[in-house]
């Protein structure tokens, strides 16, 4: 019998149908975000989903365990650096940096075996590591014993330099028994496999496809940074707004003209399109958003990578088993 889970603030389904991988069963599913809704309907075709304010929903159906990839509002180094978010001050006044408190609600409640947690990494520095150390203080005080590392998509097979901070709790009683370690790299020099690069996972796909991508024109702030990798190499991370999208790798590197500035080189320079970051982030090519192109840029770079979830999962599985 498949161990079961509850899924809050799940997306479009990155980590759970990664967890779907692992042989977990995700039986309930929230999210607000209609587009998001959309995507992880046509991935866990199964799976309950219960659109809405998790802030509206009072009860939640029991399973051996809990996922939660709350939003990052004011954690990522960048919305820090965009919004001047130097000070706890400015980070208090941000709703969603309170959006912990809904997951300990229900994990309070339920009292899972497991629970599993994605954030940004500025989640552990954010408000001089305030934040962390009160998700931690909480989830211990709700009787988990508590572990987290800061992994790197890349070694677990997926073509993006992207790093994710994880929080994994075992329920007191069953620490007793089990102690959770999270997986070692799986790919990169001197590992089982060689890590993946852009050729790897989009270079099967058409060059020019029209409608998939923004051809909105490079701003300045877009060409404060070098934005393309070469097709033998991973990408840059993937992000949620469609105007700072990294580019496709074919043609001409860009150049570094001096600090904070870079140029373009060549005839072909445009972005990724929607459909080749959902196959960087290891999303499964029947992903079916329903929404512009903004939204569907938004879900997909906002998702975690399918290869996290798996990873994360199946130790469990397997100590279960």
């Amino acid at each position: 019998m498949c161990l079961t889970a509850v899924s809050l603030f799940s997306g479009c389904g990155g980590f759970d149908w990664g967890a779907r991988l692992a042989g977990v069963d995700i039986i309930w599913a929230n999210d607000n975000d209609a587009v998001a809704e959309s995507a992880y309907r046509s991935l866990l075709t199964k799976t309950r989903f219960e659109p809405g304010d998790i802030r509206d929903i009072e009860c939640f159906p029991s399973a051996e365990i809990l996922i939660g990839c709350y939003p990052c509002t004011g954690f990522s180094l960048g919305a820090r650096r965009r919004w001047k978010l130097r000070t706890d001050r400015n980070l208090m006044d941000i709703e969603g940096n309170f959006l912990y408190k809904e997951f300990l609600r229900v994990l309070k409640q339920n009292q899972p075996k497991y629970f599993f947690v994605e954030n940004v990494r500025g989640m552990i520095t954010a408000g001089d590591g305030w934040f962390f150390e009160n998700q931690l203080q909480g989830f211990k005080g709700h009787g988990y014993t508590v572990k987290y590392a800061l992994l790197k998509a890349d070694d677990y097979g997926v073509a993006q330099s992207r790093q994710r901070v994880f929080i994994v709790g075992i329920r007191s009683d069953i620490a007793k028994e089990f102690e959770y370690e999270f997986l070692p790299p799986t790919h990169g020099p001197g590992r089982e496999n060689k890590s993946l690069v852009l050729s790897d996972v989009i270079g099967d796909m058409p060059l020019w496809p029209s409608g998939e991508f923004l051809e909105k024109e490079f701003h300045g702030h877009y060409l404060t940074r070098n934005r393309k990798r070469p097709w033998n190499k991973p990408s840059y991370t993937l992000v949620a707004n469609a105007a700072h999208v990294t580019l496709h790798p074919e043609g001409e590197p860009m150049v570094f003209v001096e600090k904070d500035k870079w140029a373009l080189q060549g005839d072909f320079n445009r972005r990724l399109s929607w459909r080749e970051a959902a196959r960087i982030q290891g999303l499964p090519d029947h992903i079916a958003p329903k929404g512009n192109l903004a939204a569907k840029y938004r879900v997909v770079g906002n998702a975690v990578p399918p290869a996290f979830g798996k990873t994360l999962l199946t130790p469990i599985v397997q100590y279960e088993a």
